[in-house]
């Protein structure tokens, strides 16, 4: 043990977010932490979603960073998973079917239907280059949004990339079907059906509701699966009664579990970038990354807010809460290259390399600034760096 944590002997919790293809940063980070000797010895409790999960898991197992790597790079060398080819033959049969269906129709419905076009068509002149695409898109959404929805339904395969052959990479990790954990773990997931947080642990936690925590011997393989299934993009994963997807919808950073599992001091690591923007949308690639950060920083935000009271509530005579210390996230810096929309699905072997590269160096900075302990006061008034295009 390092002098400094024979000192201390606070379990420390790594709560790591969901984030994708940017996972590789968090490695960065953990292969930094454990360079300084205050976190040497790593951590006794673990937490994670969707990619934290994934290198939560590698962690807990006892792989070192360079083995973690190998593992994000292997994803870009040989990718472990193939489109959904019943998704674009459903596609291409409930297109073909919907047509016919308004070819039938359009004796009935081509005066109107030339009437709402020309209505529409004056907002679109002069034409100019994407004009007629514009107007068809204009039609469909405010005129005839049934024939979306149609082809939508016609559609018999929810997922854009069946990741079977990942399962079967994880296997090859883990040496079998369950995470041999060397500490504390939770698993974060969505239960499609019920709309609730699953939360796989492999500790005995407090009083809690039954429907989130499931106490486990150990983590499994689809565990991790069903919390790094992006929806939409890859296939839900069912284990036992639920259907599971990414636990990034509604808990990308699953600091609750942390604390159930006896973590008295956290470190969180995030990839969304630090600060606010002050910068015009100008392209949709930006406003979609806008658009996700939001999602995975209110998530984050909502339960920072939560522990952070818990800790105010700590103090009062009677309460049965105990004080957690919470580290300020660790987190990339504005790079807007680096960290485009793009990024959280770009699995080639050179951006992960630049995202771990930027781990090591936002680890650096973190630890160079004390490393910062979060205080409720100390970001109450919502005033934090802006950062400028």
């Amino acid at each position: 043990m390092s002098a400094s944590n024979a000192r201390n002997s606070e379990k420390l919790g790594l709560v790591l977010s969901g984030g994708g293809a940017r996972g590789p940063f968090q490695v960065g980070v953990y292969e930094r932490l454990l360079r300084d000797e205050r976190f040497a010895d790593g951590p006794a409790v673990l937490s994670g979603t969707s990619a934290g999960a994934l290198n939560a898991a590698m962690i807990a197992a006892g792989l070192s960073p360079v083995e973690i790597m190998e593992f994000w790079f292997g994803l870009a060398d040989d990718p472990p998973v193939r489109a959904n080819a019943q998704l674009f033959e459903s596609g291409a049969v409930s297109i073909a079917k919907t047509l016919v269906q308004e070819l039938v129709q359009l004796p009935m419905r081509l005066p109107g239907d030339i009437a709402r076009l020309g209505q529409r068509a004056r907002h679109y002149w002069p034409p100019r280059m994407g004009s007629l695409a514009a107007l068809t898109m204009d039609y469909l959404l405010t005129s005839r949004f049934d024939v979306i929805s149609r082809i939508l339904d016609g559609i018999e395969a929810p997922y854009l990339v069946d990741t079977d052959g990942l399962r079967d990479r994880l296997i090859d990790v883990f040496g079998g079907t369950r995470v041999p954990a060397k500490c504390r773990l939770a698993i974060n997931a969505v239960d499609l059906n019920t709309r609730r947080v699953v939360r796989y642990v492999t500790g005995p936690v407090p009083a809690v509701p039954a429907s989130e925590y499931i106490v486990v011997p150990a983590i499994t393989v689809d565990m991790l699966m069903a919390s790094a299934s992006i929806p939409l993009v890859f296939n839900p994963i069912t284990i036992g009664s639920h259907l599971l997807w990414d636990g990034g919808l509604l808990v990308n950073t699953p600091l609750a579990p942390a604390v159930a599992l006896g973590a008295d001091q956290i470190v969180t690591v995030l990839v969304t970038e630090a600060g606010e923007m002050n910068e015009e949308l100008t392209h949709m690639g930006r406003a979609l990354e806008r658009t996700l950060d939001a999602f995975l920083e209110n998530a984050y935000n909502v339960d920072r807010m939560l522990l952070l009271d818990r800790n105010r509530l700590a103090h009062v005579a009677g309460s049965p809460y105990r004080d957690v210390k919470l580290y300020d996230a660790i987190r990339p810096t504005y790079d807007r290259n680096l960290f485009s929309a793009g990024s959280y699905l770009n699995f080639q072997r050179g951006m992960m390399r630049d995202m771990y590269r930027a781990g090591l160096r936002a680890a650096s900075d973190w630890l160079a600034q004390g490393p910062p302990i979060d205080r409720l006061e100390s970001r109450g008034d919502g005033n934090r760096p802006v950062r400028t295009a």
